[in-house]
């Protein structure tokens, strides 16, 4: 997605930004003075002349080094020689931005300087658009992270001048005990850089008990502070900003307008291809709207002269178009739906989650319906349906297996009324209690609908082979005529289609009849209640004429008995 691009560019700018942020302490001076610390601080001149005094020791040092590497042939003796000399010259620069440090009140002169004809770096020239608002949100928090910052310094070159002062005091002791000269010029050699070590120990010292006296000053309070920085923003950037979304969404909302409008006028009473034709233009003069939109943003940021607002503008149009290089494609295939011209075709009949749907609008939001489902209509985004295929609908097609207050047999044993079918769910009464289906399984259990046409209920009732010489000419005619006289006096008998009453087979115990009563789909509700119908009178019948219900029989034939 575009805003997850964006996202990870700003972050990863902002910690290359974090990273790269200079820190706010000057640079600390090096004094090489050798004297031994006082309760109070130095005055400026004397910082400046002790620096003074450092810097001619450096020149005297870096003039000795040149000598001696204009004589010298030996490339070992050369190699080390020139690194003494590039250390030398590292201090000799240090010192001088000490000095300028400290007679500028801390300004120094290589913020001035200026890189001419710089290669053009990216990377930096986003780092400069953005660390203005990093500095901004900073701001509020710099003070305190600052002042616990010097205070762990301080606390760490304290204890380095513990250290220094204990080793200066015993390289003293231990040389004022000393005879041999070789021992001597050592630990004079080891002294000097030991109170080097101390001496800048104590110079970082100063430089940090002045800074944290100069931000422990009494400044405005916090809330004043967030208030001020507060009402800044609002008269500011905070403005811009505000300004930039309200021409955007006016653009957007009064060319949406204009164009809604021109579109009712231009679609009355237009057939399917100018339909298409107006649906491509309205396409694109959305399109053309939020490049409008976009423009007007970009212009009162560009007139308010707020470039920050404007870069992180432009990052995130950018962020957009990379995003849309990886959907392209996928957005192409929605655009053909549409337009009219993909799988899925306005008025069309689809299968979407099992259920058949019409699509009655295709929009950014499409709308599909089922006219037997409560609450059958469903607006799905246009993604949902790059993947599915529509088809033109026949008037005869069923939009679902049963409707409301229908009876239904589900697997062959489940009978029930349908209180109630949704999309999601169907309600089935079943023997006074109510069992909930998803439209899944209702659908995975195929319902036989017995309300829409009508049902049968067939019957096989079979007669004894004594019978067999009257069955087709009496008993079924009287059979017949005998279940006819009984259904009179039953509910279900205005809802009787026709009556079958046949001679269906011999079977190896019995002679067969297939009663069958066929009833319209008004009565579904006695469907159980005419097969014990149907029973309860064959056996009537038979009590009534005289005639044999045979039993399963199994005959025996054995072989003669032997005198």
């Amino acid at each position: 997605m575009p805003f997850r691009w964006l996202a990870i560019l700003v972050l990863g700018l902002l910690v290359q930004s974090l990273r790269a942020q200079p820190t706010t302490i000057p640079a600390e001076p090096a004094p090489a003075t050798r004297a031994q610390p006082s309760a109070a601080a130095p005055s400026q001149e004397a910082q400046l002349r002790t620096l003074i005094d450092t810097l001619q020791e450096v020149e005297a040092e870096r003039a000795t080094l040149n000598r001696q590497l204009k004589r010298t042939a030996d490339p070992a003796e050369a190699q080390q020689l020139n690194e003494q000399a590039a250390r030398i010259a590292a201090r000799r620069k240090e010192l001088k931005i000490s000095f300028e440090e400290i007679a500028t009140g801390g300004a120094s002169s290589t913020e001035l300087q200026q890189q001419a004809g710089a290669a053009f770096d990216w990377q930096q020239e986003i780092e400069d658009v953005i660390r203005p608002l990093l500095d901004a949100v900073k701001r509020l928090t710099e003070r305190p992270r600052t002042i616990e910052r010097l205070r762990s310094e301080r606390t760490l070159y304290e204890s380095r001048l513990q250290i220094a002062d204990a080793a200066v005091a015993h390289i003293e002791k231990t040389l004022a005990a000393a005879e041999e000269p070789i021992v001597k010029k050592a630990l004079q050699t080891t002294l000097e850089r030991w109170q080097d070590h101390r001496e800048e120990a104590e110079g970082r010292l100063q430089r940090i008990n002045a800074q944290l006296e100069r931000l422990a000053a009494p400044g405005a309070p916090t809330g004043k502070r967030f208030a001020l920085t507060l009402q800044e923003f609002s008269s500011g950037r905070g403005l811009n900003l505000l300004l930039a979304v309200g021409g955007f969404v006016l653009t957007y909302l009064v060319l949406s307008g204009f164009g809604q409008l021109a579109g009712r006028f231009a679609g009355r009473g237009r057939k399917w291809k100018t339909r298409r034709l107006a649906r491509v233009t309205a396409l694109l003069f959305q399109a053309l709207t939020a490049i409008l939109a976009f423009f007007a943003a970009t212009l009162i940021l560009y007139a308010r002269g707020d470039w920050l607002l404007l870069g992180l503008l432009i990052l995130l149009a950018a962020g957009i178009l990379w995003g849309l290089k990886q959907s392209l494609p996928r957005y192409v295939a929605e655009i053909r739906i549409l337009l009219g011209m993909g799988s899925v075709r306005e008025g069309e009949r689809l299968v979407y989650a099992g259920v058949p749907w019409q699509i009655t609008s295709l929009n950014v939001y499409s709308t599909l319906r089922n006219p037997l489902l409560r609450g059958g209509a469903l607006r799905l985004p246009l993604d949902r349906l790059v993947d599915l295929q529509s088809r033109p609908h026949a008037p005869e097609e069923s939009w679902f297996p049963s409707r409301e207050n229908d009876i239904v047999i589900l697997d062959g044993d489940i009978h029930g009324k349908v209180l109630m079918q949704t999309p999601e769910v169907v309600q089935v009464q079943v023997v006074g209690a109510v069992k909930t289906f998803t439209v899944a399984d209702y659908l995975g259990k195929n319902p036989r609908n017995l309300s829409l046409e009508g049902f049968a209920a067939p019957v096989v009732f079979g007669l004894d082979y004594r019978h067999q010489g009257e069955i087709l000419s009496e008993i079924v005619p009287r059979l017949r005529a005998y279940l006819e006289e009984q259904l009179e006096q039953q509910p279900f008998r205005p809802h009787l289609k026709d009556l079958l009453v046949e001679f269906n087979e011999a079977a190896a115990s019995s002679l067969n009849v297939l009663i069958v009563a066929v009833f319209t789909g008004a009565g579904a509700e006695y469907y159980w209640p005419v097969h014990r119908f149907l029973q309860r009178t064959a056996v009537s019948a038979c009590n009534r004429y005289g005639w044999t219900i045979p039993f399963d029989q199994l005959t025996v034939h054995l072989p003669p008995a032997q005198p």
